[in-house]
């Protein structure tokens, strides 16, 4: 599996929750090219903590404004791909908006604000992609 250094790691070695971790910890000394040149579960992660990150410190109109705002749509899809419908809505939403109050009123509807796990739903979809990576690196050996 391709990561964010152009290295090949082995996805056997890691549980959804541990490439996460790694995620988390690599992500932000690489460009945005580099996470689109890994496998799309990865990309996922990468713009679902980035999403995340920003959002935390800078909250929603931070995100809008900043360098990760523009991946969007990228954002959207993967919390449709984790199964997140709900966040993929409001921020599909809310970046077609302009009215500061309205957008405040579905940033608090977004997971972070709310008991909603995120985390346990990514995790999931990390640790069925990275079998089913370690399946078709079986098959290609």
């Amino acid at each position: 599996m391709k990561w964010l250094d152009g290295s090949e790691l082995c996805p056997e070695e890691f549980t959804g929750e541990s490439l996460c971790e790694k995620l988390a910890l690599e992500l932000f000394r690489y460009d945005y090219q580099n996470w689109l040149a890994c496998p799309e579960f990865v990309q996922n992660a990468a713009f679902l903590i980035a999403f995340d990150t920003e959002l935390a410190m800078e909250g929603i109109f931070g995100f809008l404004e900043n360098s990760v705002g523009q991946y969007a749509p990228n954002i959207i899809q993967a919390f449709r791909t984790v199964g997140d419908n709900q966040d993929a809505d409001i921020l599909a939403r809310i970046c077609t908006l302009s009215e500061e109050e309205t957008i405040s009123q579905l940033e608090n509807q977004l997971y972070l604000n709310t008991d909603f796990d995120i985390w346990n739903l990514l995790y999931q979809y990390l640790d069925k992609s990275l079998e089913k990576e370690c399946f078709s690196d079986s098959l290609s050996e």
